[in-house]
């Protein structure tokens, strides 16, 4: 394997605000020379960023090297002819029916990719978050990736390999089929790719996970009912009262703390300073909204608060940010 250094961002696959899913499916049946069914919305006019970023990467070996990336990226294995994925704590063989899920900043590769049939679906991270109050309840696998979005933890540096049934694996396919065709369209519907993505996860979070390397992180009702309380004071433009929250779930305050920390990484307080900064990020996507008015709806003092409290939490700017983004478009 190559430099294990390599790291791959919302451009290399073309993620968005308004276009936070990817799909590609390939199946490489000589070295290096991926056959496109096109059901990448690239693929028709031969630039898939998709396909690019990985054939790019291929070596002599035909292997895809180790690397990591930004976004969520979820694995069907549909056929596979003595291929392995690989991870810095060794190699895994590859079955018809395996589900391999990568969070953000997990190195894992591909060795080697002749044989191999598989779709790839990527995901942003900010577009889970997003869609808090609707997954929040409904546990497991779900949960356990939005809390990558939410809360910084270190069960995030993992990987799930999940091995489906047969009756499994036809009922994930019909649900990637419905998310290809809907990848097609110049503005595809976001409601229709959570209904889709969400029975996926449903049906792959029944099946035994095997090589686990991520323990899924437990939350009672009232860490729950916490963060729904301080998303409501982002949405509205305020600041938590933590004397309030910790009224609401009859603890004192000492104990909320010591509750919502041991659970989630962060106090309550930092916890509300990430998520304001996770919707900052979400709302530069929106190329209408200008930085200034981001920062008076979130409740910045001023536009300079903003970007310094930003840049301190992103590594960069607002602008430089939603610039990226802009990039992630051409």
């Amino acid at each position: 394997m190559s430099d294990p250094a390599r790291h791959y961002t919302f451009a290399d696959v073309g993620l968005r605000g308004d276009r936070p899913f990817r799909v590609c499916t390939t199946h490489w049946d000589a070295l290096g020379q991926p056959v496109l069914p096109g059901d990448d919305p690239d693929a028709a006019s031969g630039s898939s960023r998709v396909l690019e970023m990985f054939a790019r990467d291929l070596d002599s070996r035909d292997a895809v090297p180790l690397h990591s990336h930004e976004f969520h990226e979820f694995v069907f294995v549909r056929q596979a002819r003595d291929n392995k994925h690989v991870t810095p704590g060794g190699q895994v063989p590859l079955n018809r029916g395996d589900v391999i899920i990568i969070p953000p900043g997990s190195l894992h590769g591909l060795d080697p990719m002749v044989g191999l049939h598989k779709t790839d679906l990527f995901l942003q991270p900010q577009w889970l978050s997003d869609e808090l109050r609707l997954l929040w309840r409904e546990g497991g696998l779900v949960q356990a990736l939005l809390s990558t979005s939410l809360f910084e933890l270190d069960v995030h540096r993992g990987l799930w390999h999940i091995h489906l049934p047969e009756a499994e694996i036809t009922a994930c396919e019909a649900e990637l089929d419905c998310i290809t065709r809907e990848a097609r369209l110049p503005h595809p519907s976001l409601a229709l790719f959570s209904g889709c993505f969400l029975k996926l996860l449903s049906i792959v979070d029944r099946c035994p996970h095997a090589h686990t390397e991520v323990s899924v992180p437990l939350f009672d009702q009232k860490v729950w009912a916490i963060t729904a309380s301080i998303e409501n004071a982002i949405e509205q433009g305020e600041e938590p009262d933590t004397n309030r929250l910790a009224a609401q779930v009859a603890m004192s305050r000492r104990t909320l703390d010591r509750v919502f920390r041991s659970t989630t990484g962060s106090s309550v307080g930092e916890y509300y300073r990430m998520r304001r900064i996770q919707h900052a990020a979400r709302m530069l996507m929106d190329h209408n909204t200008s930085i200034k008015e981001i920062a008076h709806r979130l409740n910045f003092s001023d536009t300079a608060h903003f970007v310094r409290v930003f840049r301190a939490k992103m590594g960069e700017t607002p602008g430089h940010y939603r610039r990226r983004q802009v990039a992630s478009v051409n």
